[in-house]
C-alpha cells in the first residue's frame, strides 16, 4: 500500500525525463540567430562604410589624395549611437602637405564627439613619411631651382639630406633638419663637387642665402610638429595636437 500523499508510478523526489527538443525546431532556432547575426553584421558594414566615407570627405579635399578611415574594434552602430568615436585612424598615401607632394600619413585621433559646428577632437596624432622624391621637389623649390632637377638621399647617422645635382650628381649638398616651434629649418651643411669640399662663401653665392624654412603654423586640429627624423627612406614628420573643432 502506497503512503499518504504518494502518486502511483513515480519516485518522490525525482523530476520527469524532458522531452528531447525536435530536430527540426533545433535547425529553425539555428537558423534564425544566423539571421539575425547576418543582419546584424551587414548593418555594421553598411554603417562602417558609410561613417568612414563622412570622415573621409572632410579631409580629403585638403590632402588631396584618397583616405582609409578606421574606427577600431568597437561596432560603429553602437558609436553612432553615443555620437562619439573614442578612436578614429586614417591612413593615406600620396597626399599633399604644405611644400611636400607624394607623403605618406598615418594619423590618431583621440575622443571624436559629433557637435552642431561639426566634429571635436581631444587630442590627436600625426605621422608624415616623405620620401625622396617628395624631398627633392621641396628643396628645389627652397633653393629656387639653383640645384636644378636634383635627387635626394638619406644619411640617418649624420642626421641629414644629401641633394644631388650637375652632372652625374657629382654636386653634393647636405641638409640637415632641425625642429622649431612653427616648421622646420633645413640649415646646409656643407657642399661638396666630387670629392672636393666647396668653401661657405662660394656655396652661399650659388645657393643663396641658408637655412631654408618650412613653415608648419596655422596646420588643421592645431596639429605643431613634436619631432623630425631622418631616415633611410627619407624624413618622418611627426606632429600633435590638443582639443580643436573640424567645421562642417
Amino acid at each position: 500500500m502506497s503512503p499518504p500523499g504518494a502518486r502511483s508510478g513515480t519516485r518522490p523526489g525525482r523530476r520527469p525525463a524532458s522531452r528531447p527538443v525536435p530536430r527540426r525546431a533545433r535547425l529553425v532556432a539555428l537558423a534564425t540567430v544566423g539571421a539575425v547575426l547576418a543582419v546584424g553584421g551587414i548593418a555594421e558594414a553598411v554603417a562602417r562604410h558609410y561613417t568612414a566615407d563622412r570622415f573621409a570627405d572632410r579631409m580629403e579635399k585638403r590632402l588631396h589624395t584618397g583616405l582609409d578611415v578606421g574606427f577600431g574594434p568597437t561596432p560603429v552602430t553602437y558609436q553612432l549611437a553615443r555620437g562619439s568615436f573614442p578612436r578614429v585612424e586614417v591612413e593615406g598615401e600620396g597626399a599633399t602637405f604644405r611644400r611636400f607632394s607624394g607623403v605618406d600619413l598615418h594619423a590618431e585621433l583621440a575622443d571624436v564627439v559629433r557637435t552642431g559646428e561639426g566634429l571635436s577632437v581631444r587630442d590627436s596624432r600625426v605621422s608624415a613619411e616623405l620620401a625622396d622624391a617628395a624631398l627633392a621637389e621641396a628643396v628645389s623649390t627652397m633653393t629656387g631651382g639653383a640645384l636644378g632637377q636634383a635627387a635626394v638621399t638619406t644619411d640617418p647617422a649624420a642626421r641629414e639630406l644629401v641633394v644631388h645635382a650637375g652632372p652625374a650628381g657629382r654636386i653634393a649638398v647636405g641638409f640637415r633638419p632641425e625642429l622649431e616651434k612653427d616648421g622646420i629649418r633645413f640649415e646646409r651643411t656643407g657642399v661638396r663637387i666630387g670629392d672636393r669640399v666647396v668653401p661657405d662663401s662660394l656655396a652661399s653665392q650659388l645657393l643663396g642665402d641658408t637655412p631654408q624654412e618650412l613653415d608648419l603654423s596655422g596646420l588643421p586640429l592645431g596639429l605643431e610638429p613634436e619631432r623630425v627624423a631622418v631616415t633611410p627612406d627619407g624624413l618622418r614628420l611627426e606632429l600633435t595636437g590638443g582639443p580643436a573643432t573640424v567645421k562642417a
